[in-house]
């Protein structure tokens, strides 16, 4: 037999239109009463015609998720955090992948926008800075998340990636390293260009030479990571720790190495960053900067629910904290090593 509303205000001892409200997420509910019901919602498994539903309300119940690389391990934890939010809260998700194209973001925020998202968590190039403004004009609900394009007021659910930079080049200055590189993600984001930033600051501080021989832009993929770490070891001076810009990356330079002959980290330290479930697998296993990835995911979803339920929401960036997470792919340098 079908569960109804009724069946959920007599089991949960409230009324039908109790029911009702936390049901289309009305704001004059207590936070006590919204959970008491929605346990035995999900307890019965009522599931309510979402299309009568949304004629009704005007809504879709589902947002929209525009990602870089689906390929990149970083991006499904995130992902599996805004769908499990979403789906706490009534919702359902709606994925593109955008392979860190310009022009496939903006064709990813027309469909979007044509499937009737009730609002949009998205990652986007520093390029598409126009399509977040005509957003946020248009006052359609939007949470970025890991890549904040400056001057745009939309809120955005990230990491410091300059200070967690900076944090893993100078740990590797403290192991005695003086010649550093650093192989930089799509310098087109914010990301990439913090994080080349904070491996800036710390030679600048602790008075080390910045070389642009040492300085390389890939663009996040393996690919780039195994190329340019070749690129390196091919030079008459080589670096002794070199910082790349993600794990994966990181994960392509430990192929370069491999392949000319070298091991991590006896002849040459390397460090990534975001801590991706391989890191911690591969041999050496990867030091590298770990981001709360699923957390990131669901408090953007957080946000992104609450700004399309309260009109009045607009909503603060979010700045979670990364850590430092130290394996064996790094090793103190002396001198004369």
């Amino acid at each position: 037999m079908k569960v109804t509303i009724k069946d959920i205000a007599k089991e949960a001892g409230v009324s039908i239109t109790t029911v009702s409200r936390v049901l289309n997420n009305k704001p004059d509910v207590s936070d006590n009463t919204k959970e008491e019901v929605q346990k035995v919602i999900n307890r019965l498994g009522y599931n309510p015609n979402g299309v009568a539903r949304g004629l009704v309300l005007k809504k879709t119940y589902t947002i929209g998720l525009i990602i870089p690389d689906i390929s990149n391990p970083f991006f499904p934890e995130v992902a599996r955090g805004i769908e499990d939010k979403a789906k706490e809260l009534g919702y359902s998700v709606i994925f593109c992948n955008t392979d860190n194209n310009k022009e496939e973001e903006r064709e990813a925020i027309e469909l979007m926008r044509s499937k009737q998202v009730d609002g949009m968590i998205l990652s986007l190039s520093i390029g598409n800075k126009e399509e977040l403004h005509k957003l946020a004009k248009a006052n359609f609900p939007v949470v970025q998340i890991d890549r904040k394009i400056p001057e745009v007021e939309l809120p955005a659910v990230t990491i410091n990636n300059k200070t967690s930079a900076y944090q893993i080049t100078s740990y590797l200055i403290e192991l005695g390293h003086t010649k550093l590189a650093h192989i930089a993600g799509d310098l087109a984001t914010k990301t990439a260009r913090d994080r080349l930033s904070g491996f800036r600051q710390a030679i600048d501080e602790f008075g080390l030479e910045y070389s642009d021989n040492w300085v390389l832009k890939g663009d996040y993929s393996k690919e780039s990571g195994y190329k340019l770490m070749t690129t390196l070891l091919e030079q008459s001076q080589r670096p002794t720790a070199v910082f790349m810009a993600n794990d994966l990356m990181a994960i392509g330079a430990y192929g370069a190495v491999f392949d000319s002959g070298l091991k991590v980290p006896e002849d040459i330290s390397i460090v990534g960053h975001d801590d991706i479930d391989i890191a911690s697998a591969i041999r050496p296993g990867l030091t590298t900067i770990m981001q709360p990835k699923y957390k990131l995911g669901m408090t953007a979803a957080e946000i992104l629910i609450k700004r399309i339920n309260e009109s009045n929401f607009i909503g603060d960036d979010v700045i979670l904290k990364p850590k430092l997470q130290i394996r064996s792919s790094t090793k103190e340098w002396q001198a004369n090593a």
